[in-house]
């Protein structure tokens, strides 16, 4: 397999940090935005024309790479429309004008919940951008892969992770029993994906020239039951919440996150709204509902995993528990003022 140089956006993020380690033995430039990243980078922004570099600087990279791996993107599902539309669509058109100036192929890092984009729930405006973005990549006619990647956890061995998200906080908070209940169907699924099995797909997503098309990088029919996480990670908490010194003299069990129907979350918020001021902010629980409206009621997602050539296998549930309890215990070490946002 001849060596590429591979244009990488998001190399400071959760999955593209990972992904950088993954293609050891070919020649990686960064495109840095305000963080710092290892290896070589150039600074840019996506947002802007030109990608936010010297006209020259431009030209030059552009006439050096031969694959642009499209990482960056804006993950928080309550930021503004405008600002998800600025990133996760102009941005993407940015980066699609520099491939076709490099003559490179795309690998196009999406979410596998483009497919709730018109569910009507809470991450409608991240999902609507994310499924315009995947709109522009297949309308420009070169050739990409488009990855749709699940909720992505630590490293399958140790679940150390690069960046806390949204799942990881929420785990955490309930596993730490800041969190007593959890609004979800007893159906509810969760579709994890190790940022090491991720990283090894996208690796031979980029190395293969073969590679277009839509690719699902997903735990798929191997998605974990949010019921058994929390069997997995509860037992590993309670140990440390009968270290807590406000807490030693109480049962842990009292502090096993519950899993309740949503609509009767709905009632409970609707009540507590009503004695509200109509400008109040929206509460904790709200947010809460509204990740969890990711999962509830999801349909199982497909998986392209075990079929990319040179990439993973794919998942099973054994293994999946076996990340999930990795991923437990890693949020567990940290300290308990990690999980102060509820």
């Amino acid at each position: 397999m001849p060596a590429r140089t591979i244009l990488l956006t998001g190399a400071s993020g959760l999955v593209g940090s990972a992904l950088a380690r993954a293609l050891d033995g070919h020649h990686v430039i960064s495109l840095a935005h305000r963080k710092p990243v290892d290896g070589q980078a150039v600074h840019g922004d996506i947002t802007r024309p030109w990608l936010g570099l010297h006209p020259g600087e431009y030209r030059r990279l552009a006439g050096t790479v031969d694959v642009v791996v499209h990482c960056a993107g804006l993950v928080h599902f309550n930021a503004p429309a405008d600002r998800l539309h600025d990133v996760n669509v102009r941005g993407v058109g940015h980066i699609l004008c520099f491939a076709e100036d490099a003559g490179a192929r795309i690998v196009h890092g999406s979410t596998a919940y483009v497919t709730r984009a018109a569910d009507g729930i809470t991450l409608s405006a991240y999902a609507h951008s994310k499924a315009s973005g995947e709109t522009l990549v297949r309308e420009s006619g070169l050739s990409a892969a488009i990855a749709r990647i699940s909720t992505v956890v630590g490293d399958s061995s140790n679940g150390r992770i690069a960046r806390l998200q949204a799942f990881h906080y929420l785990l955490g908070a309930a596993l730490s029993g800041q969190l007593p209940f959890l609004p979800a169907s007893t159906a509810t699924h969760i579709d994890l994906l190790p940022t090491d099995t991720l990283a090894h797909a996208l690796a031979a997503l980029a190395t293969n020239d073969q590679a277009n098309g839509d690719y699902w990088l997903t735990a798929g029919p191997a998605a974990t039951p949010l019921s058994r996480i929390i069997d997995i990670g509860f037992p590993l908490a309670a140990g440390k919440l009968r270290d807590h010194p406000r807490r030693r003299d109480i049962d842990p069990t009292v502090f096993r996150p519950r899993i309740i129907d949503p609509a009767v979350c709905d009632q409970v918020i609707d009540m507590a709204l009503s004695h509200t001021k109509p400008d109040a902010a929206p509460s904790v629980i709200q947010h809460i509902v509204g990740l969890m409206a990711t999962y509830n009621n999801a349909p199982e997602l497909p998986t392209s995993l075990g079929t990319i050539p040179g990439g993973p296998p794919a998942p099973n549930r054994a293994a999946q528990e076996k990340a999930v309890e990795a991923l437990c215990r890693h949020l567990l070490a940290l300290p308990h003022e990690t999980w102060h946002w509820v």
